[in-house]
């Protein structure tokens, strides 16, 4: 094999290590890490740094010290109920679904159950 051919094979070997890569980090997974794509079932616990409700609708959003994406609890699902038993340093258990919204990924709530606070 000669020099030419020896660095397109090394070339296209660390191509598709890049693309093994970048598929295990943004690819499609059904695991709980918070690195899977759109519509992926996920469960993350922490602790909540903030609450805030949107100016419009009445929907929540809130952060854990765990995960830098945000929790989204639509108002129809159950949003005032779990502001009125979560508070900012509660330990909550979460489960929903990975989505994404404007270009960046969150955990959407179905249902007010799907937020347990483990220790207030």
């Amino acid at each position: 094999m000669q020099k030419e051919e020896k660095i397109v094979v090394v070339l296209l070997l660390m191509a598709l290590g890049s693309l093994a890569v970048a598929e295990w980090t943004f690819g499609s997974s059904d695991q709980s890490t918070g690195t899977g794509i759109s519509d992926s079932s996920i469960s993350v616990e922490g602790h909540v740094l903030s609450m805030t409700t949107t100016k419009t609708g009445g929907n929540l959003i809130f952060q854990l010290d765990t995960i830098n994406n945000s929790i989204f609890v639509p108002s129809g699902s159950g949003a005032k109920d779990i502001q009125g038993r979560v508070h900012s340093g509660d330990n909550v258990r979460i489960r929903g679904m990975l989505s994404e919204f404007n270009g960046k990924k969150e955990i959407k709530v179905s249902r007010s159950a799907d937020v347990e606070v483990i220790r207030s």
